[in-house]
């Protein structure tokens, strides 16, 4: 965690926000959410912010797949299925299928998981 601190201190004080070049706040995200939710909710909506005025389908669905992996039940799967939307007009074909495996997984839907699985 404080590497990932320090490589957001470091990339903030130069500008740098784009959180697919760098995604520290997205895996900061992630790994204080057990133990600080509300610092978790604070960097989702920092990566969101960023994404929206990034304003590319995988910035965008990056932000959406992250925002994800703090909720559950019908609001993460909402949230993935609009990652998934996002990141299908995205060059980056590997996120997308993340994206549709971890939607496949939240929404219990065999097809979206292989579909995911086998890259389509």
């Amino acid at each position: 965690m404080a590497e990932l601190e320090a490589a957001g201190e470091a990339l903030t004080a130069r500008g740098r926000h784009n959180g697919v070049m760098a995604p520290w706040a997205s895996d900061l995200a992630r790994a204080v959410a057990a133990d600080d939710p509300a610092r978790a909710a604070a960097l989702v909506g920092y990566v969101r912010d960023r994404a929206e005025r990034f304003g590319t389908d995988t910035a965008i669905g990056e932000s959406l797949r992250c925002a994800a992996a703090l909720e559950e039940g019908e609001q993460a799967v909402e949230l993935l299925a609009k990652a998934v939307a996002f990141l299908e007009s995205s060059p980056c074909a590997y996120e997308h299928a993340v994206a549709r495996v971890e939607y496949g997984i939240a929404a219990r839907s065999a097809s979206e998981l292989t579909r995911g699985l086998s890259g389509r």
